[in-house]
């Protein structure tokens, strides 16, 4: 899944560096047992032959200890690699997604803004386990990978881009 991602990033940063997505906070419960919700409701696809990625921002709406809650960008990335049958070029807007935010550890490092690799925590279409760290609702399927907290441009790693968050 990690060559997934990179090779993703790749296709992306080639098709191009000004993706769009948007999000609508005003809309998204957070679920019961939830610290929070990921949300983006549209992201720009791109394909180049078997590669498929997408990327945008998202929101991450979370509940804090007084009950309100808050709500900080994050750039997210989504990619996979696509079976022959299936290459293309392309670049497109596309439907977003829905992850609810399941661990107090998870939901810390978001709002710490720390990279958050999915092959690096417990995601699932469902509450298996206590060790889910988010549960996906909707939008990315078990074959792609995603990084939230991801960086729009390789050069903002190297300038030190980030998204501060208001909510700590």
């Amino acid at each position: 899944m990690n060559t997934t991602i990179k090779l993703s990033a790749l296709l992306l940063a080639f098709v191009s560096t000004a993706f769009v997505s948007t999000f609508s906070s005003s809309a998204t419960v957070i679920p019961e047992g939830a610290y929070g919700v990921v949300t983006a409701e549209t992201m720009t696809q791109g394909e180049l032959l078997w590669l498929k990625g997408r990327v945008g921002d998202a929101a991450y709406i979370v509940r804090l200890e007084d009950g309100n809650t808050c709500t900080m960008t994050l750039p997210v990335a989504i990619g996979s690699i696509a079976d022959d049958s299936d290459s293309s070029i392309g670049v497109e807007t596309t439907k977003g997604f829905t992850i609810a935010i399941m661990t107090e550890k998870l939901s810390n490092a978001l709002l710490q803004g720390e990279r958050i690799n999915s092959k690096d925590w417990q995601f699932d279409s469902t509450l298996r386990s206590s060790k889910t760290d988010g549960v996906v609702i909707n939008g990315i399927s078990g074959k792609e990978g995603f990084v939230l907290n991801s960086r729009r441009r390789w050069i903002s790693w190297m300038t030190g881009e980030n998204y501060p968050s208001d909510c700590l």
